[in-house]
């Protein structure tokens, strides 16, 4: 009896997964819909252009600064003097920016005029 049930068992197992292994389908394949990425192009450029006139602003502001200590300077030594407390204490130190992101270049340009403001006004 044992053995009779034991079988029966056993076909009951191999017909019920045989039975649930034909109903599923195979997994079907397809290519991937294609992409557009015309808007990540633009969005490059978008920031690119953010760096590049944010540099341009930063380069500018230093230039303003320089031509400022120069009309202040009465001799080339003092012109030296300062150019040197400035780039030192102020264009060496200047924070780590993300280059494209205004407000963190409007604050580096601040921190320029502040910098030599605060220099000019303690030495």
């Amino acid at each position: 009896m044992k053995k009779s049930f034991l079988t029966a068992a056993l076909m009951l197992v191999c017909i019920s997964g045989y039975s649930q292994s034909a109903y599923t389908k195979p997994y079907q394949y397809r290519d991937p819909a294609p992409l557009d990425i015309s808007a990540l192009g633009n969005a490059m450029t978008t920031k690119q252009n953010r760096y590049n006139d944010n540099t341009r602003r930063i380069q500018n502001a230093i230039d303003r600064i320089s031509s400022k200590l120069d009309k202040i300077s009465k001799t080339d030594e003092e012109y030296n003097y300062w150019s040197n407390i400035f780039t030192e204490r102020c264009v060496k130190k200047m924070p780590s920016i993300d280059y494209s992101s205004v407000s963190q270049t409007d604050q580096l340009v601040n921190y320029l005029y502040d910098c030599i403001n605060y220099q000019l006004e303690n030495n």
